[in-house]
């Protein structure tokens, strides 16, 4: 019989072991500092395990603690600088075959417990044009958009995309890109990689991660943590991902929001490449001007319900005010001479008066029939924005109340 091994190197095994289970925890705790995000617990409880419990606690976090296939982050950026103000092209490469839908919705109503966020809208948006999406602050906008992509359930109705709700489709990068939130993003990670993971779980190849970077104007910074990009940086970050499919349909939620006046027009003019391409465009956005700009048709809402659908240039003709801004010396014997043939006179500053109900051509030959000199005869047509203004202010749920001069505050 062999003798048994003596204390001394019982204590040496027992040593070599420990520091194996130390070295190991020590990696362990390594790899935890040195990756950009973890799974199930925040770094500081995996750090905990690890330490407490070696070295099982350390093969529990390689196996459950690491998110695979992103590359870790390890250096503190500095804030990365706004892209070129050079405007991206705005050709998307679309691959033939790549065909766009009609965005359905049918009697959609959703309610939130007591509140009817929907009610009954009913509106079609056809390829091929930009259309934007209107409504006052809570009139349902955001709700429908997210009901269309299936982050929301409808209480009643239907949100088609091509005659198929948005769970149905196998690989909906490739048919709908849509933005609706740019903040709704992992801070840590690069521009690069937060494509690049979205880009593998629909099947896209990383060569068009670079296309879209290239295409948003993000190229310089696709290395840069997203946590430090400014929110229109963000914006152009979630346009990308929006486009990395290439699809057909795409769904835009106030996507101006913290553009710079470069960007802007950037957005305006992609909306409109893409739906010269004869793609399905939605757009939502508070800025009348830039709608007016870039949409050629219109769905107004209110209170969940629609008030409109028709076209751009339909909807100002016919909801529009329309008036003649007229400066003259004798503006009150004038006002007297208008109202008697049948115009509407309202006084505005400068002494100036608002005609309606007769033209301005009208207006100078009267004011010249009776001797009464005018300076200024001015045509005024109503934008976009006041013909919005006069639809919507029943169904406006937020109204401010009338600014008083600052004189007049102090003075109370």
């Amino acid at each position: 019989m062999s003798a048994p091994p003596a204390p001394g190197a019982a204590i040496a095994i027992v040593g070599v072991v420990a520091a194996v289970a130390i070295g190991f925890a020590v990696l362990c705790l390594v790899i935890l500092a040195q990756s950009a995000t973890v799974r199930y617990l925040p770094k500081w409880g995996w750090a905990l395990i690890i330490c407490l419990s070696i070295p099982w606690g350390g093969i529990v976090f390689l196996i459950l603690g690491p998110v695979r296939g992103m590359p870790a982050v390890t250096a503190e950026y500095p804030k990365p600088p706004e892209p070129a103000a050079r405007p991206p092209a705005t050709q998307s490469s679309r691959r033939p075959g790549t065909s766009a839908a009609e965005i359905e919705v049918r009697g959609l109503t959703k309610h939130y417990g007591e509140v009817i966020a929907v009610d009954g809208l009913s509106f079609v948006v056809k390829p091929g044009h930009v259309t934007g999406f209107l409504g006052p602050n809570g009139a349902g906008k955001t709700t429908t958009m997210r009901v269309i992509l299936g982050l929301a359930a409808p209480t009643a109705g239907t949100a088609l995309i091509g005659g198929r709700r948005y769970a149905e489709i196998t690989r909906p990068l490739r048919e709908v890109g849509s933005l609706l939130d740019a903040n709704a993003v992992h801070g840590a990670r690069t521009a690069q990689v937060h494509l690049r993971a979205i880009a593998r779980s629909n099947g896209i190849g990383q060569r068009r991660v670079t296309e879209v970077l290239e295409l948003t104007g993000l190229e310089a910074v696709a290395g840069r943590r997203i946590g430090a990009f400014s929110l229109g940086m963000k914006q152009r970050l979630g346009i990308a991902a929006a486009l990395l499919g290439d699809p057909g349909v795409l769904i835009f939620d106030e996507p101006v929001n913290g553009l710079d006046p470069e960007g802007v027009r950037w957005i305006r003019q992609l909306l409109r490449a893409l739906a010269g391409e004869g793609r399905t465009v939605l757009v939502s956005s508070h800025l009348m001007s830039e709608i007016a700009q870039a949409a050629d048709r219109l769905v107004i809402i209110g209170r969940g319900r629609l008030l409109a659908d028709t076209t751009t240039e339909q909807f100002v003709a016919s909801n529009a005010r329309r008036d003649v801004l007229v400066l003259s010396p004798g503006s009150s014997d004038l006002a007297g001479v208008l109202v008697a043939r049948g115009a509407t006179v309202t006084p505005e500053d400068g002494g100036r008066l608002a005609v309606s109900g007769m033209e301005s051509a009208a207006i100078g030959d009267l004011a010249a029939e009776h001797g009464i000199a005018v300076h200024e005869l001015v045509p005024r047509h109503a934008s976009l924005e006041d013909a919005y203004l006069d639809l919507t202010s029943a169904s406006t749920d937020y109204r401010a109340g009338q600014a008083e001069p600052a004189s007049q505050a102090v003075a109370q």
